[in-house]
């Protein structure tokens, strides 16, 4: 795993994290990393104002994730997953109006080996 890419997500910059995770994604293209990768976009996006692109992100990164539960490279997938639906739920239904307050967003610190924790940074 990408402890880079981890600190950088866990530090609120998204893009860094998501530039971190394709580094290691065009050596080794997996569900996995493009999940973290989608993710991560949609985190950035978010705290842009953007709700279209992130629903499409969340949606997909939910469903790559189905996989590698409940743990994978020592990540909880599950929190992972269970966080992605709280995001899911905060964006509105039409996604052309709307859109989700950045200061209302949960954020999610990622671990490895250790329990995923949930929590404003």
């Amino acid at each position: 795993m990408s402890v880079r890419a981890i600190d950088h997500f866990n530090a609120e910059d998204y893009r860094a994290a998501l530039l971190a995770f394709e580094e290691r994604w065009h050596t080794e293209r997996s569900d996995f990393l493009r999940a973290l990768i989608q993710l991560s976009n949609a985190m950035n996006q978010l705290r842009l104002g953007l709700v279209s692109g992130p629903q499409r992100n969340l949606t997909s990164a939910y469903a790559l994730l189905e996989d590698y539960l409940p743990q994978h490279e020592g990540m909880d997938i599950a929190a992972v997953r269970d966080y992605i639906a709280q995001l899911l739920e905060l964006i509105p239904e039409n996604t052309a109006q709307g859109d989700v307050v950045w200061a209302t967003v949960p954020r999610l610190c990622l671990s490895v080996g250790t329990q995923t924790s949930q929590g404003e940074l």
